[in-house]
């Protein structure tokens, strides 16, 4: 007689493990549950390999539920869903082609209507799964044999994170980046007892898909020491001011797992409920650039204030509860950082060792085979006079067996040995072969007998797996404590990242600030060229100069950013000031000495305090001589060398620091020997003064552009004339790899490589735009020329 209650109670506890081991859980050697394992090893196993074409996710399903996974298409699908979704996963496991949802909550398309296929880092899961490098079980059925666990090449468990839910219990990883995590493997091969702190070194902290800031706080280090924590995540926002000073708050990362529409919801409704009244307007303007939400305030509204209302009431800022539960020998285990890697790294260690045992076996065993050929071969006519004598192959082969001592392997390898490889040139190259196995098997013994040897090609082959595959860290890690008033502060350390931005100048002294994007429309007003182009950020300063040597300084995290049709503003009205002349060049100011040339080739530098340390900004930038105007402006260090340029095409290199830092109303020194009738176009600074910084890009006023060895401009001293570029009507000449090119009708500007613009410039262009803080003056005869 059996109790109900014993009964019931071990039936609980075989589901309870049935779920735990076989569905929720992830293995702590792979970092992967069972239908995520299922799924790769049988789109392996079905060829969708990433240098092979997409095939219908409606078939790559069916495969799993036929062999591996008999629960259903929906779970099978929804886990080969998660492993395409890059909001969902930090490195692709699979490569999805098709609707596989969005960060709104968006469903993806029935797998009939999907593709797929391994991505590329999926194949570092499952190298050398066909050498025995892990043990393989029966299928469900019988009929299949599935492995136990992937050889993993990379701590796949940390690098993706894992989710799920069994019975009493839960598991809930972050993901991390894999550069990172890679590092920490090899730093616990070499030092197995290295600490939680120096780990913490190495991995700062989870590195989401997404993005987001991480606050640095305690909860990460009681994570990572006792696998519970909570990692607490920010969305990154940047401030803008539109048109009519109207200030707003610009979302451009949200935190892992959090719904964009589900966000924008809650906001409105706060805002519906006058909860926070200084929100007039919120919308998505997220694109293929990347995520844009826009949050439009009421005139006079802080948006620091606003931002940390958002913060507050809303999944801008979360927690991620960290709950790192793992299956160690098929048993749940609540793992730190120190625990996973050493895990993982004893599970590499084990693949290592039984793939290099088998690739040993298979040379043995090609090696014994050659040694059975080249017997046969030494005794060519013995051999051939016991296969002619012999009445069938068994009898052959029994003969030479017992007359040389062979193997029935050997000896059969000689019955099937054909012909051809009697020739002295086939005896030859399986002596080779012999000689290369006799090497292989030699180093292959030596990793098997020696730890360090194997500890050895372990971390060469880590170290490899993330040179090729590693990408840089998206969430960035600030300190605890960011209040509003240190984001009053404005700029990136005090709450609110620096964006990228591009910075529009005109001659006649209109700015123009706008959004980085991969395209940018082209500057279409005839009567007023764009003197500079300015890649930077908000948290940089601009140095305008006029024609006449005036300068002034901008912080560009005070001036709107407009959307990219518009013309700009008056640069009058930021300054408070009329600009005076019209507007020579444009600088960012940087660390580096701001260096002045002339139209007359004058060339002066100046230490870049006396820029930064003026209270007004307003201030003289250089001296001029009678009839001389500023030409352009750069920044210059002392190992740089300097490339000026005239419009008749002369070119001239010098080092930068032949030319002594001198005050800012100091006209400067000959730079360069101009001939009459002729001006400087441009200047451009050679870092470190290397041959191999770039090519040299001489653009002529008609749009042609050709590319020159930086070697072939030697360098000489202050004063002289130069060598010729070719080009007689010379509009810019500069390092430079790559250009933006304009066409008639303006078009978009689309940054190439030389080679394409070369080729694009042929007859059809009419501007062609210089990548980089510091562009040509401008020849006002040409309606869209930003040189």
């Amino acid at each position: 007689m059996v109790s109900i209650a014993d009964r019931m109670e071990q039936a609980f506890l075989d589901y309870s493990m049935s779920v735990i081991v076989g569905r929720a859980l992830p293995d702590v050697r792979d970092g992967l549950k069972p239908v995520q394992r299922r799924i790769l090893y049988s789109m392996w196993e079905s060829g969708l390999h990433p240098d092979r074409p997409y095939r219908k996710c409606a078939s790559a399903v069916g495969e799993v539920m036929k062999k591996y996974h008999p629960h259903g298409d929906t779970s099978i699908y929804d886990a080969l869903v998660r492993m395409a979704q890059d909001f969902s996963t930090r490195e692709l496991l699979v490569d999805g082609h098709g609707n596989f949802g969005s960060i709104d909550g968006d469903p993806p398309a029935a797998m009939r209507y999907t593709e797929a296929r391994l991505a590329s880092l999926s194949m570092e899961l499952l190298a050398s799964i066909d050498e025995d490098t892990v043990d393989m079980e029966p299928n469900y059925d019988g009929y299949e044999e599935q492995p136990v666990v992937l050889p993993s090449r990379f701590p796949n468990l940390l690098v993706n994170g894992a989710s799920g839910i069994a019975v009493g219990m839960a598991t809930n990883l972050a993901p991390h980046n894999l550069g990172e995590v890679v590092e920490a493997a090899i730093t616990i091969i070499r030092r197995p007892g290295t600490s939680l702190d120096e780990l913490m070194d190495l991995v700062p902290a989870p590195d989401f898909p997404t993005g987001a800031r991480i606050v640095a706080t305690d909860g990460i280090r009681e994570a990572y020491e006792g696998g519970r924590g909570a990692v607490t995540m920010e969305a990154v926002a940047t401030t803008e001011t539109r048109s009519g000073n109207l200030p707003r708050i610009v979302v451009t990362e949200i935190p892992y797992q959090v719904n964009k529409s589900t966000l924008l919801e809650r906001i409105a409704s706060l805002v519906a409920d006058k909860k926070i009244e200084a929100i007039r307007d919120l919308r998505d303007e997220s694109s293929r650039d990347g995520m844009r939400v826009v949050i439009e305030l009421k005139r006079g509204e802080d948006p620091a204030e606003v931002l940390e209302s958002l913060y507050r009431s809303t999944d801008l800022r979360t927690n991620f509860n960290v709950n790192a539960v793992a299956l160690v020998d098929n048993a749940p285990v609540t793992l730190g950082l120190h625990a996973m890697l050493t895990h993982y790294v004893a599970h590499q260690r084990e693949v290592v060792t039984r793939r290099t045992s088998h690739r040993l076996g298979k040379a043995r065993d090609r090696a014994h085979v050659l040694e059975g050929l080249l017997t046969a071969l030494d005794n060519l006519d013995e051999v051939i006079a016991i296969i002619r004598r012999s009445q069938t192959a068994a009898d052959a082969r029994v003969g030479l067996i017992e007359r040389f001592a062979l193997s029935e392997v050997q000896a059969q390898a000689i019955l099937d040995m054909r012909l051809r490889r009697l020739a002295a040139m086939e005896r030859a190259e399986l002596e080779d072969e012999y000689q290369e196995l006799q090497a292989v098997m030699a180093a292959l013994e030596e990793i098997l007998g020696d730890a360090g040897r194997l500890d050895d090609v372990l971390c060469d082959e880590l170290a490899e797996v993330a040179r090729v595959h590693a990408t840089p860290r998206r969430s960035r890690v600030v300190a605890e404590g960011i209040t509003a008033d240190d984001v009053l502060a404005g700029g990136s350390a005090a709450g609110f990242e620096a964006r990228d931005i591009t910075a529009l100048v005109t001659r006649n002294g209109y700015l123009k600030v706008t959004a980085t994007r991969r395209q940018t429309p082209a500057h279409k007003h005839p009567h007023d060229p764009a003197v500079a182009v300015v890649r930077a950020t908000t948290d940089d300063d601009l140095l305008v100069v006029s024609a006449d040597g005036v300068g002034h300084r901008l912080a560009l995290a005070d001036l709107p950013v407009v959307p990219a049709r518009n013309r700009g503003t008056a640069l009058s009205g930021h300054l408070g000031t009329e600009v005076g002349d019209v507007v020579g060049a444009v600088a960012l100011i940087g660390t580096d000495a701001v260096t002045t040339v002339s139209a007359g080739g004058q060339v002066k530098r100046t230490e870049v305090a006396e820029y930064t340390s003026s209270r007004t900004g307003e201030l003289q930038v250089t001296g001029l001589k009678d009839g001389d105007r500023v030409a352009t402006v750069l920044l210059s260090g002392d190992d740089d060398h300097l490339l000026v340029a005239t419009s008749d095409g002369m070119v001239t290199r010098f080092a930068a620091d032949d030319v002594r830092t001198m005050g800012r109303t100091a006209s400067g020194v000959a730079g360069m020997n101009v001939s009459t009738g002729a001006r400087v176009v441009s200047a451009t600074a050679v870092p470190g003064g290397r041959d191999d910084a770039g090519p040299v890009l001489t653009v002529g006023a008609d749009g042609s552009v050709k590319a020159t060895g930086l070697d072939e401009y030697l360098v000489k001293g202050r004063g002289a004339k130069g060598v010729t570029t070719g080009t007689d009507d010379l509009a810019f000449c500069g390092v430079a790899t790559a250009v933006h090119v304009t066409g008639d009708p303006p078009a978009l500007w689309r940054a190439v490589d030389v080679d394409e613009a070369r080729r694009a410039a042929g007859g059809t262009t009419t501007g062609l735009v210089v990548t980089g803080p510091v562009v040509a003056e401008q020849d006002p005869r040409r309606s869209d020329e930003s040189a």
